[in-house]
């Protein structure tokens, strides 16, 4: 190979004094020609092999079909072997050093795509040149849109790579009589153009046997076009699938926004299904998320339907007093929370007197609810305070008042249906966060 090398280099730098005429020329390709038979393997020994020199140039990606699982790139194979039929003496023929002859005339390498999507076909074109050097040196630069077969694994998409190989067989040939080398072992990159979707990593060119060429690609998916327009619309539909419990329910219009929230996750499912491949092995992770998503929603369309006939039924109804205990519990912790923070100039240490009912009207307290309120537990409250020396602060009494006050409501379906509709939104809002996290960073990390 190095030899083969060094000829080439000379080759390059060799200038002829004489000048080749067109008769020169005519001459060298009739006397090439006159007993070449393009059927025979071009060595003096044919016990002996005839080694193929090849590299791959790649120009661009034209396309990469994830459903037909089709992989096509624009480039070119340089091929170069040695012809012993093809040698002269520059001389003879005015010093012409080189000649090129028509692809269909000589001898040449059969390579065959032997992983294609469509036909199968060899290499090259009626209309390819071989040029040949006077030491009996082939040069062939074979350029064509290749379209090869692809293994597509989409369980991380958008966040997936992809191993691509191409392979090519000198068919027709044993190893021992075409053998098939690499000049380098990575494919040529030098007049790459970059794709929109796609990055490649790197590049792999190996022979396997001596007989087989496999040009690998190794591809990385640019996500940014997915997440504006698939991802983002997916998490705005789920955030917006949860508001349907913040819309009154006199409005009329619950039933046909959650529904119309689920088939817009449908119309998303479809979207998705048209641009993977129909596998079951690995399903990607993206239809589990819009699977969840589905039954998040039909989940918010049953839970809708529920608490509309929860909300129309009759007040004259009792409520079952596990809901009346659901609701006066979520009632107090709400209460709870709600502290109230004392003012320096305004708030003062609570002293407790007899004079009850007028230290709970100056906390705010309405003369008119004062009936309702148990005198006596708020007494014997401050009573007991009063015996302990501590002050009472303002926010424990307004807790104990309020939860008295609770209790003596009236507790209608239409507060259970209140109750519910607080609940659904809390719920399903987290289930919904949850889900979009799991799966971005489920993809996101297990693609690195």
């Amino acid at each position: 190979m190095s030899g083969l090398l060094l000829g080439m280099i000379l080759m390059a730098g060799l200038h002829s004094i004489q000048m080749a005429t067109l008769n020169d020329t005519k001459n060298l390709m009739e006397n090439l020609l006159r007993d070449y038979n393009k059927h025979v393997r071009p060595v003096t020994n044919q016990s002996q092999d005839v080694a193929i020199y090849v590299q791959l140039y790649v120009k661009s990606i034209q396309e990469f079909d994830e459903v037909r699982e089709m992989f096509s790139f624009v480039g070119a194979l340089g091929i170069m072997w040695l012809d012993v039929s093809m040698q002269w003496n520059p001389g003879d023929y005015g010093g012409l050093s080189e000649i090129t002859m028509s692809y269909c005339d000589v001898w040449k390498p059969e390579l065959i795509l032997s992983s294609p999507s469509d036909d199968v076909e060899k290499l090259g074109r009626r209309w390819n040149k071989i040029r040949y050097f006077h030491t009996g040196l082939a040069q062939w630069l074979p350029m064509n849109l290749i379209k090869s077969t692809c293994a597509v694994n989409v369980q991380y998409y958008p966040f997936d790579s992809q191993s691509c190989v191409t392979s090519f067989n000198s068919l027709g040939y044993n190893a021992n009589e075409v053998s098939v080398v690499p000049l380098i072992k990575t494919i040529d990159m030098t007049f790459y153009q970059e794709n929109s979707l796609w990055e490649i990593t790197g590049t792999s060119f190996l022979t396997e046997d001596q007989s087989q060429l496999d040009c690998t690609f190794f591809l990385k998916r640019k996500p940014s076009f997915v997440i504006i327009n698939i991802l983002m619309p997916i998490l705005f539909l789920s955030l917006l699938n949860v508001l349907v419990f913040l819309l009154v329910p006199e409005s009329g219009e619950r039933a046909s926004y959650c529904i119309t929230v689920l088939l817009s996750i449908a119309v998303f499912m479809t979207i998705i299904n048209d641009m993977l491949p129909r596998t079951s092995q690995p399903v990607p992770m993206i239809s589990f998320k819009l699977m969840i998503d589905m039954v998040i929603s039909s989940l918010i369309v049953f839970v809708t339907i529920l608490n509309l006939r929860i909300y129309s039924r009759d007040n004259s109804d009792p409520v079952p007093k596990w809901l009346q205990r659901l609701y006066l519990t979520l009632a107090c912790v709400c209460c709870r929370k709600r502290t109230i923070e004392p003012r320096e100039n305004t708030l003062k240490t609570f002293i407790p007197t007899k004079a009850d009912g007028e230290q709970v009207t100056q906390l705010g307290m309405r003369k008119r609810s004062m009936k309702d309120i148990n005198v006596k537990t708020v007494a014997a409250m401050m009573n007991e305070d009063a015996e302990k020396k501590k002050p009472i602060q303002p926010t424990n009494v307004m807790a104990a008042m309020t939860g008295e006050i609770i209790k003596r409501q009236k507790i209608t379906w239409k507060k259970i249906s209140f109750m519910i509709d607080w609940i659904a939104l809390v719920v399903f809002t987290v289930v919904s966060g949850m889900s979009f996290c799991v799966f971005m960073g489920a993809t996101a990390v297990n693609a690195t």
